[in-house]
């Protein structure tokens, strides 16, 4: 199996719909555990760099937090994509 993107290890705090940190396989586990618990034979990723070439386009352009845990602004880490749900 390859994946066309890095591994997502660190939830999108931009409102994006992603899982908490720790329900992100890659946040737990390496491409090995993965790849044993999914059952594959292989299992890849592209790779940050080989993202940015793929489009052509400066890193500079590109929220890569998901990827890297590596925020462009500061944010509360306490408010969740669910705050304004009951």
């Amino acid at each position: 199996m390859r994946v066309s993107c890095p591994a997502h290890k660190f939830p999108c705090v931009y409102c994006i719909d992603f899982p908490n940190q720790k329900e992100l396989i890659a946040f737990k586990k390496d491409i090995k555990k993965i790849r044993e618990f999914i059952g594959l034979d292989s299992l890849g990723y592209l790779s940050l760099e080989g993202l940015y070439k793929s489009v052509g386009l400066p890193k500079e352009k590109f929220c890569v937090a998901c990827f890297t845990g590596r925020y462009p602004v500061k944010f509360d880490q306490g408010v969740n994509k669910n705050i304004l749900e009951k």
